[in-house]
């Protein structure tokens, strides 16, 4: 399914998006997803969310105290966003823009302690990815991070033959009860190195289908 297609899919049934992807991960993404903030987020930093969604991981990084940046090119997921952190009591710490990755050159250099991503860019184009990422680059300080989680193909044998057995019958659970589903990126980690990243955390869940990857910005000395 290509990204257009998935995108619009999302925007029509962004009330199902959470239960969708916890259902499809069986937990996975969103424990990856307060890990994301558990280690990367402290109080006072400044953080810009890329596809922020239905606004999960926004809220969790303000209520950590963090301001927050956050955009996403869905208007009914960013309602939704909208919604929880209204919720939440966390608006005076959130900002949110409609708007996609090819805005991200108008954000100013080095204006950013983290840069956050949860299942997108396995929804992006290879072009995307690249320009996502060098502007990722771009944006964060001399000691930022990026913080990415997203869907791979599991690397060994036995776990792709497990993973198949056990994804097809989940996704099609979860997209006859929410019309949401997702795509394996691979490759991403050489893309983040080749952005001007040092990778520091690259780890595997869901059989080895969740990649969790934490980068630091590379710096001149």
């Amino acid at each position: 399914m290509s990204s257009s297609i998935y995108m619009k899919v999302l925007e029509s049934q962004p009330e199902r998006y959470d239960r969708g992807i916890t259902l499809l991960s069986l937990g996975a993404a969103d424990r990856a997803r307060r890990r994301l903030v558990d280690d990367l987020v402290e109080p006072g930093m400044r953080v810009l969310e890329i596809g922020c969604g239905t606004g999960a991981l926004t809220v969790l990084a303000a209520r950590r105290g963090a301001e927050v940046v956050a955009f996403d090119v869905s208007d009914p997921m960013l309602a939704m966003a909208r919604r929880k952190v209204v919720d939440a009591g966390v608006s005076d710490r959130v900002h949110l823009e409609h708007e996609g990755v090819s805005g991200m050159d108008a954000f100013e250099d080095e204006s950013f302690d983290l840069v956050a991503a949860t299942l997108v860019f396995s929804e992006l184009s290879s072009d995307e990815r690249v320009w996502a990422l060098r502007h990722s680059c771009r944006v964060l300080r001399p000691a930022g991070r990026l913080g990415l989680v997203d869907e791979v193909t599991p690397e060994s044998l036995g776990e792709k033959l497990v993973h198949g057995a056990v994804r097809l019958p989940l996704l099609l659970v979860t997209f006859a009860l929410t019309q949401t589903t997702t795509q394996p990126v691979d490759g991403l980690s050489r893309l983040v190195a080749e952005a001007g990243f040092r990778v520091e955390t690259e780890e595997r869940t869901a059989l080895g289908s969740l990649l969790y990857l934490v980068a630091a910005k590379e710096t001149t000395e």
